[in-house]
């Protein structure tokens, strides 16, 4: 069960013990530590307050302050101390540590738009510590100034976030453009000093809360299993105060003051991180482990000079490093679950801020004397106009941006455009060499063409010498049909005498023969047949010898005949081949006007079974086959000699 304690640095005797040296009385304080317990609102806890005593376990712990209350108590406990500091001319930090989801972000900023500008239902009594702070200092400049008029009072704000230990201007990045500024180290004063940051000069406090807003919006955030906003970052809100009094006045007070909102300790098992948000948790584990180290390191009594290796470790402890173990009156704000769940990173987190209630500070006033203030107004001079000049650079950088954008639409556009030119030019590459191809393969089948239409027009001539031959021969072949029909009709005229001629010798003799046989008996008888035989025998070789005519002069009739037909079919042949010819003549013309269609059409004709190409070959081969043929000596006749001398003697 808890129990309510009695809130700011009075009641009870823990905090009487404990209690941090009053700013008006000394420089040489501890560092002053809070502790805030979450409110339960589920689930079992572990934790019991007692005024200023957190038990957690069988531990207990005393601190400076525990709140379990509002924020207004938190404010006045911590917040309006730290603005009279600052007023003093002291420099100040109070930082939030604790697990994530235990309250960090709430207490210092509230919830969120919590009496930010343009907030729909403002809910005043939820503002951190921040608002509340920037309001009382711009009221405080307000009234000074009214006061005094010729006072000066100038304050300048600074958001800063460091993630994935990268230092990061939350003020000075737009959308994409991220600035980084860098950490350095003053060589005079040995103080780290961030380098190219924004710092704004506050108009008041509707102008700060605005900007407060806008760094906010731009630090980085997640949800995780354990918060649905999770910050990923830690948060430095950084406030430089510089004022004089009226005009007899000696000096000017600085301050500086640091509100650092640090991301959650993480048990990346308990989160449920995956890929990028673990290595963001891993870097914050890291930052704050060396966070603690220094912490630990400064309770013990370190100095300074000896800290130098341990806050070289993180971004995060160099740049607090001043308000750890220098000039800084600073505050921890612990901010612890309750929940039995939460137990073991409860008890480390109390068991960091009691440690760090040991920590010696030593602050002191930052009073600057008129010369070191003039040489601060020169400087500050200096920085506006440089200021002024970086925003002219700024303007000039963002034009030539747009003009380097511009060109680079612009190239992209030529590129496009070469692009679409050189698919062009392959194109027309492409259809050149086909062309060139085409009339190659076109002059190529003209030349085949040329060289068939040659060997056409030999053939032709071939045929034309073998057709004369065939004629001559024919006309051979008539004339000699003419004679042997001569011979023919003389030799049967020939022996048509002769039969007569030897009836006659026959009948005389048989006259004769009759009458001697008469006179002379058998053997004139005898001798008679003998006579009769052998004229027999002259007609029928006549007879046989005519047939043999007969025969040749039908053969010789046969070899007309087929000569003629052999010189109709040669008359044909020629005809055909003269037809081809001109056929290929007028194709030959086709081709040399129209190239690019006689491709297309050689190339189909020369693929189809029974091309003219092949007809004419087929055609060719015929016709030798016939000429040969032809050329084939007809049978061997018998000439007039043999007729006679075998006819008749």
């Amino acid at each position: 069960m808890m129990a309510t304690p009695r809130m700011g640095y009075g009641g009870g005797k823990h905090q009487q013990q404990n209690r941090p040296s009053d700013p008006l009385l000394g420089n040489d304080i501890r560092m002053q530590v809070a502790v805030r317990v979450r409110p339960v609102e589920k689930g079992d806890a572990n934790l019991s307050v007692d005024d200023s005593i957190v038990r957690c376990g069988a531990k207990e712990f005393a601190f400076d302050n525990v709140f379990t209350g509002d924020q207004q108590t938190i404010y006045e406990a911590f917040g309006r101390p730290m603005l009279q500091d600052a007023i003093l001319g002291y420099n100040t930090c109070l930082f939030a540590y604790g697990q994530t989801g235990s309250g960090k972000t709430f207490t210092l900023q509230g919830l969120p738009g919590a009496g930010l500008p343009a907030t729909a239902e403002p809910r005043p009594e939820l503002e951190g510590v921040l608002p509340r702070f920037l309001r009382e200092l711009s009221a405080y400049r307000k009234s000074k100034l009214i006061k005094y008029p010729s006072s000066r009072i100038h304050i300048t704000m600074s958001i800063l976030e460091i993630y994935n230990e990268e230092v990061r201007d939350l003020l000075g990045s737009k959308g994409d453009k991220v600035q980084r500024p860098t950490l350095a180290e003053d060589p005079e004063t040995k103080q780290v000093v961030v380098c190219g940051a924004s710092e704004i000069q506050i108009e008041g406090s509707e102008h700060a809360l605005e900007l407060l807003k806008v760094g906010v919006a731009a630090r980085e955030t997640a949800p995780t299993q354990m918060n649905d906003l999770s910050s990923r970052s830690h948060m430095i809100l950084i406030l430089t105060l510089k004022q004089r009094g009226p005009d007899d006045s000696p000096g000017w007070l600085a301050s500086n003051i640091k509100f650092v909102d640090l991301a959650g300790s993480e048990c990346l098992g308990r989160t449920g991180a995956e890929g990028s948000r673990r290595r963001e948790g891993a870097h914050i584990n890291k930052s704050l482990l060396a966070l603690g180290k220094a912490l630990s390191s400064f309770s013990t009594g370190s100095q300074m000079s000896d800290m130098r290796g341990t806050l070289r470790e993180s971004k995060l402890t160099r740049l607090l490093s001043e308000n750890f173990g220098g000039n800084s009156r600073t505050r921890m704000l612990a901010m612890v679950s309750p929940l039995t769940s939460n137990e073991a990173q409860t008890a480390s987190t109390l068991s960091y801020a009691n440690r760090a209630k040991n920590i010696k500070l030593h602050a002191t006033q930052n009073k600057l004397k008129e010369a070191e203030a003039n040489k601060v107004k020169q400087l500050q001079a200096i920085v506006e106009s440089t200021r002024g000049e970086l925003e002219a650079i700024k303007v000039e950088l963002e034009t030539t941006r747009d003009q380097v954008r511009d060109l680079e639409a612009e190239r992209n556009e030529m590129a496009v455009d070469l692009e679409v030119l050189q698919q062009e030019k392959e194109k027309v590459e492409k259809a050149r060499i086909d062309s060139e191809l085409a009339r190659e393969e076109a002059y190529s089948a003209m030349n085949i063409q040329k060289m068939a239409a040659q060997q056409l027009r030999e053939q032709l001539t071939q045929d034309r010498v073998e057709r004369d031959r065939l004629q001559s021969r024919v006309t051979e072949v008539e004339a000699r049909n003419v004679e042997l029909e001569a011979e023919n009709a003389d030799i049967t005229e020939q022996l048509a005498r002769e039969r007569e001629a030897a009836d006659r010798r026959l009948a005389q003799k048989r006259v004769r023969s009759v009458s001697k046989s008469r006179r002379s008996g058998s053997t004139e008888h005898a001798r008679s047949l003998r006579e009769q035989n052998h004229l027999n025998q002259q007609l029928q070789r006549a007879e046989l010898t005519q047939d043999y005519l007969k025969e040749d002069i039908l053969s010789t009739k046969q070899q007309a005949e087929t000569t003629e037909m052999l010189r109709r079919t040669a008359v044909a042949q020629s005809h055909s081949l003269q037809a081809q010819l001109a056929g290929v003549s007028k194709e030959l013309r086709e081709e040399k006007r129209k190239s690019e269609q006689l491709k297309t059409m050689l190339t189909r004709e020369a693929k189809r079974p029974g091309s003219p190409m092949e007809r004419r070959a087929a055609a060719t081969h015929a016709l030798s086959r016939n000429t040969s043929q032809s050329r084939i000596g007809t049978p061997m006749t018998r000439t007039d000699s043999e007729y006679v001398g075998g006819g008749l003697g």
